[in-house]
């Protein structure tokens, strides 16, 4: 069908996209940004195909600021010719959510974490601009923390423990390297490579599916899985490294919206939740737009640095912190931790990227995931349930009180009651233990250290995480500075009174998020 033909002057989006040859998502992204000419009209866009035309050619925008400059020879995306600003909010703004609208942020979705306001406004704070510091995340996720640090010229470090997340770590602070233009072109040269490849239906692609991988549906669709693994062909033939993981971490952000599977929040099947399989998608223009959003973000990071002859370090350790941060930092040399760990609510990082650790060929069998779980901060109850009784190795008796408590409900049902869960708990509070010695002895005296955390519920009861943590961490040598609620939300019987953690609950529970803020204390003191 020719558009132009079938199309009236005024488009709608959907008509407009396909007149652009992009994604509905990546042009509404762009009329929102005010980077293609447009009209809002109610809630639905509207498009003169005319303004279209001289979009595309590259002629500038009428005087009165509608519409953008796009280069000639791409399409999809416009020149910057004014830098979108980082949005600042508040202290007290934790929500992650934020980050799906922040460059750079915005690459990989993550269920946990923080925004970047939020570590922005603790970095102004604290770190005097005239100063060089060292910034540390010891439990990276996929990199917020990071890019904030290095947006304001700080040395960082991080750890994370998840190779997906890491390889997400790693991107990322390798931007300041990358080429904005040397990205777009990428993208066209893989958009390229695959409809060349796919043109042709005998071409089989020399990448094969992973072999230990297995789901209750098939997690691509015959006809996506061919296309995903003809991509995976142009990522082993890329010569350098860098743009290897920029494609990696690009087909990875993308994979479980091209799958059978959804999460709901946790990994789960598309038609488990009242969705429909996804039995073929263009692999091609997705993985195109979603490495021209890069490229754009890229720019717009390099753009919004300080000017300074001084280049940041940055490090990534794909480590525990537990085992190998005092040994890769060593004593006194971080002043500023921003974090937050694994919360206690058996959340299992590690079966809900799945997909990625065996796609991306982090992992070849289930053994190794096994070792990961193993490794995992406050590990998980799956692993933990049927040990003997665990007992903490600090001593805190509420905190005691409390588990005995916990391991008295449901106890017909062994691990799968309160004693399974109460192993779990305690193996958490260790770690927060062990997290609280290591990082004494990394931090300066006097350094800031804030830990996002919340509290959580198991078989009906609530602990108070944030308190028995700040507990913890004024016995390991630091001062609690205070323990700010800086996010609260109403739960439901969904998730207090889940099959997971069966019981019922004694009142109204409200789940929360507390900004523990903590100094570490010097000798002196």
């Amino acid at each position: 069908m020719n558009p132009s033909r079938s199309m009236g002057n005024v488009l709608k989006l959907t008509e407009a996209a396909e007149y652009v040859r992009v994604s509905e998502r990546t042009l509404r992204e762009m009329a929102r940004s005010g980077r293609v000419p447009c009209q809002r009209v109610g809630r639905e866009w509207r498009f003169l195909r005319k303004a279209l035309d001289e979009w595309l050619i590259g002629n500038k925008p009428a005087a009165d600021g509608s519409g953008a400059v796009a280069e000639p020879s791409q399409m999809y995306l416009p020149t910057l010719e004014r830098v979108p600003e980082f949005t600042e909010t508040g202290f007290g703004d934790t929500a992650f959510t934020k980050n799906r609208e922040e460059p750079m942020h915005r690459w990989v979705p993550w269920i946990a974490g923080f925004s970047a306001s939020f570590v922005g406004e603790i970095l102004d704070r604290e770190l005097d601009s005239s100063k060089a510091g060292k910034v540390l995340d010891p439990f990276a996720g996929v990199g917020t923390t990071l890019i904030e640090s290095l947006r304001r010229n700080r040395d960082v470090v991080g750890f994370e423990i998840n190779p997906y997340a890491a390889l997400a770590c790693q991107v990322k602070i390798e931007a300041l390297r990358f080429q904005p233009r040397s990205v777009r072109k990428l993208a066209h040269e893989l958009e390229s490579y695959l409809r060349s490849r796919l043109r042709d239906g005998s071409a089989a692609p020399r990448s094969a599916p992973p072999t230990a991988f297995r789901t209750h549906d098939p997690f691509f669709s015959p006809a996506v899985e061919r296309q995903v693994l003809v991509a995976k062909d142009f990522i082993a033939e890329q010569q350098q490294d860098g743009a290897r993981r920029l494609l990696r971490l690009a087909l990875g952000s993308v994979m479980v919206g091209m799958s059978n599977y959804s999460y709901e929040p946790s990994l789960g099947r598309r038609i488990a939740a009242g969705k429909k399989m996804i039995l073929d998608a263009d692999v091609a223009g997705i993985l195109r737009d979603k490495l021209l959003h890069m490229a754009l973000d890229l720019e717009i990071l390099q753009r919004s640095l300080p000017e300074t002859k001084r280049q940041p370090t940055a490090q990534v350790f794909n480590e525990s912190y537990l085992e190998f941060g005092a040994q890769r930092l060593g004593i006194a040399s971080v002043d500023v931790l921003v974090t937050s760990p694994p919360y206690l609510n058996n959340y299992h990082y590690v079966r809900n990227t799945r997909p990625h650790m065996f796609w991306l060929d982090f992992v070849t069998d289930t053994a190794e995931l096994h070792e990961l779980e193993a490794s995992s901060f406050g590990k998980f109850w799956q692993t933990v349930r049927s040990e003997p009784d665990l007992a903490l190795a600090f001593s805190y008796p509420d905190l005691e009180v409390k588990l005995r408590e916990l391991r008295s409900v449901n106890s017909d049902k062994g691990p799968y009651g309160g004693p399974g869960w109460a192993n779990y708990a305690v193996t958490y509070f260790n770690d927060c233990a062990r997290f609280c010695e290591v990082t004494a002895q990394i931090m300066k005296p006097g350094g800031l250290v804030v830990v996002v955390i919340g509290n959580n519920i198991l078989q009906g009861i609530e602990f108070k995480t944030d308190e028995i943590f700040a507990h913890i961490a004024q016995k390991s040598g630091f001062e609690i500075q205070g323990l700010h609620r800086v996010r609260k939300k109403r739960t439901g019987s969904s998730i207090v009174n889940s099959s997971v953690r069966v019981g019922i609950t004694r009142k109204k529970t409200e789940l929360y998020e507390t900004a523990v803020e903590l100094r570490r204390i010097s000798k002196a003191q």
